[in-house]
């Protein structure tokens, strides 16, 4: 795997929703024999959640200093979300809106193969509730001091959120902040169209995201994900880094490239986790810092060219 060498000299903004998820595992139950009604016994978990705030937490151990910016509801959720953010030691941007709940999502996972199948059902967001621009300009600092920026698609889904993830990155490249992206939801190129996804996606220096995920937004055939290269390098001229997830569960294997400049592959371990939740967050965030440590530098302000340090197998030190 990627190394982890102890020393937390970068810092990160993450920026996405945050969420209430009501977690559920039923031991008892695969959802293909479902056929009518049941009812089971189970633990329920309810905790705050969201894909920026799993990257924030699972990043502060790996980085000097982690902010997250997001919005959240004046409900009975808003203290113990800020309690529990500041406990982890990440730094809060939270915007709480009166008038307005957190969102909740159910999320289920049956018994099936490996960590089993996982159902997610989640409220629509209000746009009370969706991040907007103003909570991102209460973040330029952060943002501009910044080593890396990391955003999810799920603010695409949304015309308001996308405004705001596409404000940062526009702060983000024109200080030099690297910008992350992870392509979540995993079906995302079904849900949006292609025109409110490449201006994001074109202006990332690293893009997160499962093989299935990454043939959907290139139109690639089956295989492996050396078949996307060339599919990759057409549709970002830029040249980003590309973590390519993939195997059981979407990230037994994560594949890293960058167009003539660096190509790794490694299993990740995830089938000996015992609890899958997290995994993928954590997975990023070594990576990123890893990318960070071999002096990974973001496009230029204008997008003219993709700056980075010569890596390949023999130049990175560590590498898999």
């Amino acid at each position: 795997m990627i190394p982890a060498d102890g020393e937390r000299r970068f810092s990160l903004v993450a920026i996405g929703e945050i969420r209430i998820d009501v977690r559920v595992r039923v031991d008892s139950l695969r959802f293909r024999d479902v056929c009518g009604d049941q009812f089971h016994y189970a633990p329920v978990r309810i905790t705050p959640a969201g894909v920026a705030l799993q990257m924030a937490r699972q990043a502060i151990g790996l980085f000097a200093t982690v902010t997250l910016v997001s919005r959240i509801g004046r409900d009975e959720f808003a203290d113990p979300i800020r309690a529990q953010v500041t406990a982890m030691g990440v730094t809060p941007r939270l915007t709480v809106v009166e008038g307005s709940s957190t969102a909740r999502v159910l999320v289920i996972r049956d018994t099936s193969e490996g960590h089993g199948v996982r159902l997610m059902v989640a409220e629509p967001l209000s746009d009370l509730q969706m991040l907007g621009v103003s909570d991102v300009r209460a973040a330029i600092r952060e943002i501009a001091a910044a080593d890396a920026l990391f955003l999810t698609g799920y603010e695409l889904l949304h015309a308001r959120s996308a405004e705001a993830v596409l404000e940062a990155a526009a702060v983000a490249r024109s200080h030099s902040t690297v910008i992350c992206l992870d392509l979540v939801p995993h079906d995302i190129h079904r849900r949006i169209p292609p025109a409110r996804l490449l201006p994001l996606l074109e202006a990332a220096d690293v893009v997160v995201g499962e093989l299935e995920t990454l043939r959907g937004v290139v139109g690639a055939p089956e295989g492996g994900p050396e078949l996307l290269f060339p599919l990759l390098d057409a549709v970002h001229k830029a040249a980003p880094v590309w973590m390519i997830r993939s195997g059981a569960g979407g990230a037994s294997r994560s594949t890293i490239y960058q167009q003539d400049r660096l190509h790794v592959d490694y299993p990740t371990g995830y089938e000996r986790v015992s609890d899958p939740m997290g995994f993928g967050d954590l997975l990023t965030a070594r990576e990123l810092r890893w990318l960070l440590s071999t002096g990974l530098a973001p496009a230029s302000a204008d997008g003219s060219s993709f700056r980075s340090v010569a890596m390949n197998r023999s130049r990175v030190s560590g590498s898999p």
